[in-house]
């Protein structure tokens, strides 16, 4: 129950707008993109109907693979940077093409000079990372490819201008538009300009902001990037967490505060905020959620921050599905319930988890992993194939506590339909 590399690949290009994928390999390199355009993700352009779609490939079979095909992939590459509409492009290959030791590197720099926008090749490492390797992979990549490789002088005096990096932009509709607009608003009210968000819907031009940030503040979807980007633009680091429930925006706020030397202004702003949240949480807490029996599936960083929420809001958590190898250092501490990492769908660890007596499963899409569960599920994560959002409905932040607790709420006091026979 994880996901491959390529498509955390593909979720990174589908959140830079301009940015195009070539793949080394077959056609169905296209198809993987319907795991996310116009069905996890309903404003997605990886697909067009003018046919200049935004994944290409080269189209070598498994006859042509053994073949020197270098040109084919020129000659793609000067036709996608003669696109108007393209700002960049990545190369990358599937396992079947990357084997052969194809330098796709090496291809890049022999157009030195004949491409006008940046070329960036990505490890071909479908059969060694999962989907958020990938994503972090097309995050430290760019760090390399828009120029950002040198060695800046460290800057003085407090920051002004701050650059996120490790956000995970899943899909371009209106929860991670809300999300995004919380993360700036944030980091506003420590007197932070946010130039830029990687990722964050905004094309490759934009991207280069980041030289001008003094201060890198480092999601956990993006640590190497960040790394490399504070090293490269001279600028201060500070690694925090998502800002997913309370606690963990709490803790946002007061890293980000602390390496902006604005700690006070963080915890002003932390206290305004709770004041203006908790009590809206007090009366809803014991009425719909406290006793009540939870599970969840998704990726690692949205279960820590799960849990914070479970425990505020006197949930009882049953068991947690990861969709990733692994999760982060700080969770491996021993919990009263099950956390399964990538487990088969058919194990007995999980089947025992969803034939619990749950009063509510958050989860990403599971109808192909589960039929006929017998408890409310709420879609959250990737993929969302049946939830979409149509206005700025965040998740994050003290905003996103309260959308993300009303749906919950929602699933829980909705009257179920009765079993028959």
């Amino acid at each position: 129950m994880n996901f491959p590399t390529l498509l955390g690949v593909y979720l990174a290009v589908n959140a830079i707008p301009d940015a195009y994928i070539l793949g080394d390999g077959p056609d169905c390199l296209i198809y993987k993109s319907h795991f996310i355009h116009g069905r996890h993700d309903l404003a997605s352009t990886l697909l067009r109907i003018s046919g200049r779609h935004r994944v290409a490939f080269s189209n070598v079979c498994s006859r042509g693979v053994v073949k020197e095909h270098d040109e084919i992939i020129r000659r793609q590459l000067r036709t996608i940077d003669g696109l108007k509409e393209s700002g960049l492009v990545f190369v990358t290959a599937l396992p079947m093409c990357s084997i052969t030791g194809v330098d796709y590197g090496r291809i890049i720099r022999s157009l030195a000079g004949r491409l006008q926008k940046p070329a960036i090749d990505l490890p071909p490492d479908s059969l060694i990372g999962d989907w958020l390797d990938g994503y972090g992979q097309v995050l430290s990549a760019l760090v390399r490819g828009l120029g950002f490789d040198g060695k800046a002088k460290a800057r003085k005096g407090p920051p002004k201008k701050a650059v996120i990096v490790g956000y995970f932009m899943d899909r371009n509709e209106a929860d991670h538009l809300g999300n995004l607009a919380e993360l700036r608003r944030m980091l506003s009210a420590l007197g932070l300009e946010t130039v830029s968000v990687w990722l964050g819907g905004e094309p490759a031009a934009a991207l280069k902001r980041a030289a001008e940030a003094d201060l890198v503040v480092s999601l956990p979807y993006g640590r190497a990037a960040a790394r490399a980007l504070a090293r490269a633009a001279g600028a201060k680091l500070v690694e925090t967490e998502l800002p997913f429930g309370l606690p963990k925006t709490e803790r946002f706020l007061r890293d980000v505060g602390k390496a902006a030397g604005r700690a006070k202004q963080a915890e002003a702003f932390i206290a305004s905020e709770l004041s203006r949240v908790v009590p809206r949480l007090k009366w809803i807490a014991p009425q719909y959620f406290l006793n009540r029996r939870v599970a969840f599936m998704g990726d690692p960083y949205l279960f820590e921050g799960f849990l914070d929420i479970a425990e505020d809001l006197g949930l009882k958590m049953e068991g947690a599905i990861v969709r990733s190898k692994g999760i982060p250092a700080a969770g491996h501490e021993e919990r009263p319930f099950s956390v399964l990492c990538a487990p088969r769908s058919s194990s007995p660890e999980v089947r025992r988890i969803v034939q619990a007596p749950l009063d509510l499963f958050v989860t990403c899409w599971c109808e192909q992993d589960f039929h006929g569960l017998r408890f409310p599920t709420l879609e959250f994560g990737f993929p969302s194939y049946r939830s979409h959002a149509l206005y700025e409905r965040p998740f994050l932040g003290a905003n996103g506590m309260l959308a993300f607790v009303e749906r919950m709420a929602d699933k829980l006091c909705a009257p179920r339909p009765e079993r028959r026979g």
